[in-house]
């Protein structure tokens, strides 16, 4: 990794207004500060952040489900003018070897159903559509639950 290269680094409680400013600069419906926070709170072990200089550019937010051996990817973005860099693949690749140097051996997300891109990335990653989820999102559309294990 070069000097000016973004790093991928564990996210810290002072991150979480950062990551809530990349959260709504990225989402039309962002979670809120406060969820961030709660995120944060109940798994910082799965929550990383890209740094570039000062900034946080990117980010991931993890949490646990009731599955045993499996974590949720709850959020995760890349701020536009730092996509195509192949940034958000060493993201998820950094959390999917995390998860499993902390023994978890399954991870969900949702995804949009209409983001072919990130969904090919995410099967580049090993994730497979389980199902559709009908009016997931807050203005009625849809997402697939996708798994990797």
């Amino acid at each position: 990794m070069s000097k000016n290269h973004p790093k991928i680094m564990p996210m810290k409680e002072e991150d979480i207004t950062k990551v809530f400013d990349v959260e709504r600069k990225c989402f039309p419906y962002p979670f809120g500060e406060t969820l961030i926070g709660n995120i944060f709170f109940g798994a910082p072990e799965l929550c990383l952040v890209v740094k570039s200089g000062d900034g946080i550019i990117g980010f991931v937010l993890g949490g646990y489900t009731a599955t045993l051996g499996q974590v949720h990817i709850l959020s995760v973005a890349i701020l536009e003018d730092y996509r195509h860099q192949g940034l958000g693949k060493e993201l998820l690749e950094h959390f999917v070897k995390r998860t499993e140097i902390l023994g978890y051996d399954s991870i969900k997300l949702e995804v949009s159903v209409d983001n072919n891109k990130i969904i090919q990335l995410y099967e580049s990653l090993g994730f497979a559509t389980i199902s559709r989820i009908r009016k997931y999102y807050q203005d009625n559309s849809d997402a697939f639950l996708m798994v990797r294990k």
